[in-house]
């Protein structure tokens, strides 16, 4: 039941990358049909990689294996949710230890208080690492919804979820949102009004023009009592974890950074709640 492509608006996010671009990208498309011929051979003639990730949960070991692109292949100057980013393994290893904690409480545990369906939502999914993972180890009773605004990741996501998902565990399915509070609330009226008591994003911070539409997106879709859990890559990008965290403020929200992070090689991982939700 995930929306296909047909469906999906047309956006990569080189778009806001690289916006100076975006005008001579035209120009520079129809140059380079006239010049396809011997530059070629710099090419690489398979850019595409599998990706392989085992995490050991309880007495089992979760296997995921993912099809997207290699780090430095051209279709990542594009979209860069074709291939894997540092900050995506940090968050899994985040829900792997916290799944029974009372703030996330993936109904795994025979005391959990979930009665009810937990419903997860994975924001910039890329080629779905998080997401997959999270409703791979999730009780049947949790409902994952993966998205990613790039018409270009899309179908990955898709195929990912697809080959990876397992049928005796709750509902996954693939969106494209694009953010900001009018494409969110639109895209809560699709997801029949229903907010997300968890949001998960990694590695999703790569211009200052994105941070106030992740904000609105937040703002939106997270529950009440709701927990957002963000990791971030410090990258050749030109925006800090301090102006996403006094964006977070601005917005109504207040956040505690995690033992997760590991500030010698540039990751942080912080969880973020409403202020003035009680906290245990």
């Amino acid at each position: 039941n995930a929306m296909s492509a047909t469906e999906d608006k047309k956006w990569t996010d080189d778009s806001i990358r690289w916006p100076e671009d975006q005008d001579k990208k035209k120009e520079d498309n129809e140059e380079e049909e006239e010049e396809e011929g011997p530059m070629d051979i710099f090419k690489d003639p398979d850019p595409t990689e599998s990706f392989q990730f085992k995490f050991k949960v309880d007495k089992e070991t979760v296997e995921i294996e993912l099809d997207g692109y290699k780090a430095e292949s051209d279709e990542i100057w594009k979209s860069t949710g074709l291939t894997i980013w540092k900050a995506s393994e940090y968050l899994c290893h985040y829900i792997v230890k916290h799944r029974d904690d009372e703030a996330m409480d993936l109904g795994t545990k025979k005391s959990s208080a979930t009665k009810d369906k937990k419903r997860i939502l994975e924001l910039g999914a890329g080629l779905g690492l998080v997401g997959i993972l999270a409703h791979r180890i999730a009780s049947p009773k949790c409902e994952v919804v993966l998205t990613d605004g790039d018409s270009e990741a899309l179908p990955h996501l898709r195929a990912n979820v697809d080959e990876n998902k397992d049928e005796q565990k709750g509902q996954v399915q693939c969106r494209q949102l694009i953010w900001g509070e009018e494409t969110s609330l639109e895209f809560l009226e699709l997801q029949q009004k229903e907010k997300f008591d968890i949001i998960l994003a990694s590695d999703i911070v790569y211009s200052p023009v994105i941070i106030e539409p992740l904000w609105e997106t937040i703002k939106v879709l997270l529950e009440p009592n709701g927990l957002f859990v963000m990791a971030y890559a410090k990258r050749q990008v030109p925006v800090e974890i301090g102006e996403v965290l006094s964006a977070a403020t601005e917005a109504g929200f207040m956040y505690e950074e995690c033992e997760e992070s590991d500030h010698e090689k540039g990751v942080f991982v912080y969880t973020f709640q409403w202020k003035g939700i009680q906290k245990e």
